[in-house]
């Protein structure tokens, strides 16, 4: 074991000695703004402070979506307001969609989102990203997973990106005050990354580098406070290390009421953005209600057993800084009905 941290850790200060740092402000977030529950830190490393997978949880880590049971088919828009005279342009947009899908072996999900933004504040072009994952479940504790994406950037110049995910996600159930205690890590963007087209990093007097930023390792922990018929609360913590050069910490506390309606509240700091003047303080905000819908007089939807399913629709507002805001809506659909009920095991048969 100590072999391998000190392995690690040489790895680590090699790969920090050969790489300089210093991507666009926003380039870690890349494929992180399309969607309120992504802007609000309730997606992250470990699920949420309450947890919740979905097609769109590869993008942190490709563990989340071990144990779903359901298909679900995801989609967000995020609109980007710049109030900063210096842009010639104003507006940005990101987009995203996504689906999973159970398997006996293993469940697959697949993603795609595109930034269109060319803003002072967040210059990070225009791109299309997509994600492909597996994950399985290994124990009723343990879950892992691995992703393969990619992409295409272009305006001013164009590029591509190639690159491996991979994640682990452990469940410790009670733990302190916490229930549900989860503690995950990832590693993200093994591979090639966006030369920065972006006339200025986050300093903008130094040369840029590729970002979203090679091996970023991310990890955290989660879990629930307080559990009662009317309310939850969760807590969730996630610290990223982007190729061991820069720190970024992501707090995130989410208030759910009759498992229907839900307030997520997120705080990032990334201490080279605060270094440098462009990291912003303002929390971000979240809505999200669940409900259940019925679809009738559909034999395929009857034949799945998707008949009566499950939507959540979302909204969300970001403060990047004094001039850039983020409002953002969303909306996922678990075909079916979650299974909570164990199986009933006959010794005998009780007509005999």
């Amino acid at each position: 074991m100590k072999k391998l941290l000190f392995t690690l850790f040489a790895a680590g200060m090699l790969l920090t000695a050969a790489y300089s740092y210093n991507p666009p402000a926003g380039g870690e977030d890349l494929n992180m703004l399309a969607s309120p529950v992504n802007l609000s830190g309730a997606n992250s490393v470990t699920g949420g402070a309450l947890f919740d997978a979905n097609a769109d949880s590869i993008l942190v880590n490709p563990a989340l979506t071990a144990r779903e049971q359901r298909v679900n088919l995801t989609a967000g828009y995020t609109f980007l307001y710049s109030a900063n005279d210096i842009n010639a342009k104003h507006i940005g947009h990101a987009f995203q969609s996504g689906i999973l899908i159970p398997f006996k072996r293993f469940i697959f999900s697949g993603h795609v989102d595109g930034t269109f933004a060319e803003l002072y504040e967040l210059p990070l072009g225009k791109s299309i990203n997509f994600r492909a994952g597996l994950s399985k479940e290994i124990t009723d504790q343990l879950s892992v997973g691995l992703n393969a994406g990619g992409g295409f950037i272009w305006d001013p110049d164009n590029d591509w990106s190639v690159y491996a995910d991979a994640g682990a996600l452990y469940t410790l159930g009670n733990l302190g005050p916490f229930s549900d205690f989860r503690i995950a890590a990832s590693v993200l963007n093994l591979g090639k990354m966006y030369t920065n087209i972006a006339t200025w990093g986050v300093d903008e007097e130094e040369e840029n580098t590729p970002f979203p930023t090679l091996a970023t390792l991310k990890f955290g922990a989660a879990g629930t406070i307080l559990d009662t018929e009317i309310a939850k609360i969760g807590l969730g913590l996630d610290f990223s290390v982007p190729c061991f050069q820069n720190l970024i910490i992501d707090f995130n506390a989410q208030v759910a009421f009759k498992n229907a309606f839900y307030i997520s509240l997120g705080e990032k700091f990334n201490l080279k953005e605060a270094v440098n003047g462009k990291n912003s303080y303002i929390p971000s905000v979240s809505f999200l209600y669940k409900f259940s819908f019925n679809v009738k007089n559909n034999q395929y939807l009857e034949d799945n057993g998707w008949s009566q399913s499950e939507m959540a629709v979302s909204a969300g507002y970001k403060n990047f800084d004094e001039t850039l805001h983020a409002i953002s809506g969303g909306v996922d659909i678990d075909l079916g009905m979650a299974d909570n009920e164990a199986p009933k095991i006959l010794v005998w048969d009780e007509k005999e």
